[in-house]
């Protein structure tokens, strides 16, 4: 090896070596790892403005695509309950759990790529099946349209699967969509699923907790708020149906609720969380410091510690 070859590998080992200080050290600091940061940062608050835009947007969103460049490790299939548009994906045999994802996006977003990254990669790593709603949407629909497909959805899930291997998931609204569509199920005495995953769950539309918004660079309770009256279109805004943080949670299934503490959610979430262990559901509650809202879904370490947690409780179907 000559000298300049010699020079260039000295160099670059301390480039890797300075970079590995500077990561360890940005971490040991904020108690985030650098890549939550740069994320974090890449955020847009919401404003009034988007929100005018978001409805005015008169878009057909009842047909959407997987992303490009997105794998799942099994076929992808498309059908329809109703008007609704569903993706399946199957487990790879019989025994395998079946996951009903609800995706975020204040009920006026569709999904995003990080939604179906995800998905992809708890159907490789588990082996579960996937099945994910395109459930209507604002500001073409509401929750009085959204909830009976859901409910129509469920029950032909328990025509195919039974229920101790239905887990219902989702995040934002979709995780308070999956809470109120839990209680619904209860209500109308079917065969509850044997888990349910809330990630930064929106359980109380006109909640958020003002104290922690200057941490949240993403959510904006304002707005929020008005979304949540938009979805609620008339039904009272604490209905559990549209806020299930007042619904009854006993006899509900075991539950892991995640969420950040730099989450306008956070303290709703944590009240979501008491209430259930008081009704004497199975719940436990899984909080990362300085992250923010569905920080599991989010690109970086914490997020994918999370995911591994998310898988774990996914195989945990017995």
């Amino acid at each position: 090896m000559s000298k300049k070859e010699k020079k260039i590998i000295k160099t670059l080992a301390g480039i890797i070596f300075a970079i590995v200080i500077i990561v360890g050290a940005v971490w040991l600091i904020t108690g985030r790892s650098p890549q939550s940061i740069v994320v974090r940062s890449a955020l847009h608050q919401m404003t009034m403005e988007s929100y005018d835009i978001a409805m005015a947007d008169k878009t057909d969103k009842g047909v959407t695509t997987v992303p490009v460049g997105v794998e799942f490790p099994r076929e992808v299939k498309e059908y329809k309950i109703g008007s609704m548009q569903v993706f399946e994906v199957a487990g790879e045999d019989e025994t395998k759990p079946v996951v009903l994802y609800l995706h975020g996006g204040a009920y006026v977003h569709n999904f995003t790529s990080q939604h179906w990254k995800a998905m992809a990669e708890w159907a490789e790593t588990t082996g579960c099946g996937i099945v994910t709603p395109n459930y209507p949407l604002l500001p073409l629909h509401t929750a009085a349209e959204a909830h009976p497909l859901m409910m129509q959805l469920y029950r032909e899930l328990l025509s195919r699967f039974p229920a101790n291997r239905i887990l219902i998931m989702g995040d934002s609204a979709g995780g308070g969509f999956t809470l109120a569509l839990a209680q619904e199920i209860r209500k109308d005495s079917l065969d509850l699923p044997y888990h349910l995953v809330l990630i930064s769950p929106w359980v109380d539309v006109m909640g958020g907790d003002p104290s922690l918004q200057e941490y949240d660079n993403w959510l904006t309770i304002d707005v929020l708020k008005k979304y949540g009256a938009d979805w609620a279109h008339g039904i009272d805004v604490k209905d559990p149906m549209i806020s299930p943080l007042y619904g009854d949670m006993k006899g509900l299934p075991p539950t892991d609720l995640f969420t950040g503490t730099w989450e306008v959610f956070y303290t709703d979430v944590v009240k979501t969380y008491d209430k259930m262990k008081a009704a004497g559901v199975d719940a436990r509650l899984h909080v990362a410091e300085k992250m923010g809202h569905v920080y599991p879904l989010w690109p970086c370490p914490e997020g994918k510690k999370a995911r591994k947690e998310i898988a774990e409780i996914i195989t945990s179907v017995k």
